[in-house]
């Protein structure tokens, strides 16, 4: 037992004078770097100083004029944001912070139904159509202003494309916990004269609060009227509203457009939420309008438009808002079953999801919808079927995905207006002026036809894309082809960077048939299970892909398709694949030489450290020597 004790007593003995010697040493070395830096000449103090504040500078840097981007990331707007995440991720949403984040994209938070639109964030009112977009604005502004009196708002926009909703989230960060005032609007999918705002204020601290409510409705538009008016809710509860009507003038001084806008009042500016309670609010806003006139008809349409707009808004408010709401998103919901995706690409100038996602949205928010319109009569909706069924002779030109016009990042409501009518023209000239008028579904299906450069002529599809364009992966999902038939066509990059083609049949009712380029191999049934067929070129160059559900038809197509050659498309370059999944040329390139550059660098640099560290220490010491002689 006594040895143990020694050798305890050793062990810490020895300890002890590690620690003092280790002391003396640091003490050594901070009092011989204060003797140097005391030994410098003042120029080289200056020098030293600076050199220190800019590495601080670096380091602090960030974390100090960073500090408004985190405290939107990690504060109370962040859990609500958070909620919206997993569809960002899959690009069927998009979030603006207001103001925006360093390198934050904007993609407005903009609703609409081919009639009528509006966004948050905009100091325009409502976008009435007026040829081939929502182009036309009226001085009248729906959507309601929310501020907790007194306070401060966090603010961002969130954009759900698949469900057409958009909300402004404005979160304040309490004491006692977060207090959120959100507001929710969509332009009602089928009832396409209704515009929806919801508001939801949720208190969770033990403090009452109150939000001023700010609804400006009409605002500068000369010579409107406007008539209050009451009716009974789904809650038999009485509502004012009021509808306001006049004329809206066009960029053609003689010709008008008359309009009526019924719109739920907000009796009360100040709405109390009260501790621990959660409020929430529907406003209504239904809009009817006429076609360009002359100023005189348009005045005599007034009166119609009036009763019109009462009508419907009386029934919709009959209506449950949750149930209007599901009506609306479960159309969109289902639009979007058709569709296209793309591999990501890190290249400068290339097109990724999210602005092909966007854009898509942002038509389709154009475009009616007479499918889903409850005024479409059978034999409307039977033709409709009838022309998305067989979309033959649309589309007729190359692939649309390389476009500059066509892929344009839009600012505000002027910016997507224009993006739309460029679309619609484009479509329109190509052969798809009757998908174009069967509405959404048409037009949806259109502009996959144009990305893919696919063609319905002559009894069969025909998929002319160049080869030498497949040097990304990408899918079509449900294209339209016979009454209840889908087809699935995708593209894919192998190891060898040369592409292969697949096709597959979401549903059908009938067999399906397909063959490469030239139709020299034997048909190949298509099913449910991926076919895959290779990616041949031509001389002079054909289609790639050839689908039909006549067999015979296709098994005599070799002999309508005049070649001089059919080989096997070459590989990509791969400087070509590098640039998309790199964003350089020189492509991925082994983790070991990277690390190796790394390891060759540091060593670089401490060498040179060492070189200069020297050479100033001996020039140190020859001064002090010059001194003391």
């Amino acid at each position: 037992m006594q040895n143990v004790i020694n050798l305890m007593v050793y062990s810490m003995r020895v300890i002890c004078c590690r620690i003092r010697t280790r002391q003396m040493w640091v003490r050594g070395i901070i009092q011989n770097s204060v003797n140097r830096v005391n030994s410098l000449s003042r120029s080289r103090k200056i020098i030293l100083v600076i050199l220190m504040l800019l590495v601080l500078l670096y380091y602090l840097g960030p974390l100090l004029f960073g500090k408004r981007n985190r405290s939107l990331r990690e504060g109370c707007l962040a859990e609500k944001l958070q909620l919206f995440q997993s569809e960002v991720d899959n690009l069927d949403a998009f979030i603006n912070h207001v103001p925006p984040l360093d390198g934050e994209q904007h993609f407005p938070p903009y609703v609409g139904n081919g009639k009528v639109a509006v966004a948050f964030g905009s100091h325009n009112g409502l976008f009435i159509r007026l040829n081939r977009a929502l182009s036309l604005p009226v001085n009248f502004y729906p959507i309601i202003g929310t501020a907790l009196s007194g306070y401060k708002a966090d603010v961002a926009h969130v954009l759900q494309i698949r469900k057409g909703l958009a909300y402004r989230l404005q979160s304040y960060n309490m004491k006692k916990g977060c207090v959120y005032v959100g507001s929710r609007i969509y332009a009602h999918r089928s009832r396409s004269s209704v515009l929806v705002h919801e508001i939801k204020a949720q208190n969770p601290t033990n403090v009452d609060f109150h939000v001023d409510l700010d609804q400006i409705r009409a605002s500068g538009w000369t010579d409107s009227t406007v008539t209050t008016h009451s009716a009974k809710n789904f809650q038999e509860e009485n509502v004012s509203y009021s509808v306001t009507s006049g004329l809206v003038s066009t960029s053609d001084q003689s010709i008008f457009v008359a309009a009526a806008i019924a719109s739920v009042s907000v009796n009360i500016p100040v709405l109390k939420i009260p501790a621990g309670r959660t409020e929430r609010h529907q406003y209504l806003t239904v809009v009817h309008y006429s076609s360009p006139f002359t100023k005189e008809e348009a005045n005599q349409a007034l009166s119609v438009l009036e009763k019109q707009a009462r009508k419907e808004l009386e029934e919709v408010l009959k209506i449950e808002p949750g149930q209007l709401r599901r009506e609306h998103t479960s159309i969109w919901s289902k639009l979007w079953e058709s569709g296209f995706s793309i591999s990501s690409s890190k290249a400068v100038g290339a097109i990724n999801g999210d602005k092909i996602n966007s854009t898509m949205y942002y038509v389709l928010s154009n475009v009616p919808s007479p499918l889903n319109d409850p005024l479409t009569s059978k034999e409307d909706r039977t033709a409709i079927m009838k022309t998305l069924y067989y979309p033959d002779r649309c589309y007729k030109e190359h692939t649309t995905l390389h476009s500059t016009t066509l892929w344009v990042d839009p600012y505000d409501e002027d910016g997507i207006a224009r993006i739309v009518a460029t679309w619609i023209i484009t479509l329109e000239k190509q052969g798809c002026n009757v998908m174009i008028q069967a509405g959404t579904e048409g037009v949806l299906q259109a502009m996959l036809l144009s990305i893919g450069a696919l063609r319905f002529s002559n009894d069969h599809l025909e998929f002319w894309m160049h080869p030498k364009d497949l040097h990304r992966d990408f899918v079509f999902h449900r294209i339209n082809y016979g009454n209840n038939t889908h087809l699935n066509i995708s593209a894919i990059v192998g190891e060898d960077n040369k592409a292969s083609l697949y096709a597959a049949l979401d549903r059908n009712d009938k067999p399906y048939f397909a063959c490469d380029a030239g139709c020299i191999d034997l048909p190949v049934q298509l099913s449910k299970e991926k076919k895959m067929f290779p990616v041949k070129l031509t001389e002079p160059l054909t289609s790639i892909l050839y689908i039909t559900a006549d067999k015979f038809h296709m098994e005599e197509l070799k002999h309508a398709i005049h070649v001089k050659e059919i080989v096997e498309a070459p590989a990509h370059e791969h400087h070509v694949i590098a640039m998309h999944r790199h964003g350089h040329h020189l492509g991925g390139l082994p983790t070991i030489f990277w690390v190796s550059i790394a390891f060759l660098v540091i060593v670089f640099h401490l060498f040179l450290f060492k070189l200069i560290c020297n050479e100033y220490c001996q020039a140190q010491e020859r001064f002090t020597r010059g001194r003391r002689s």
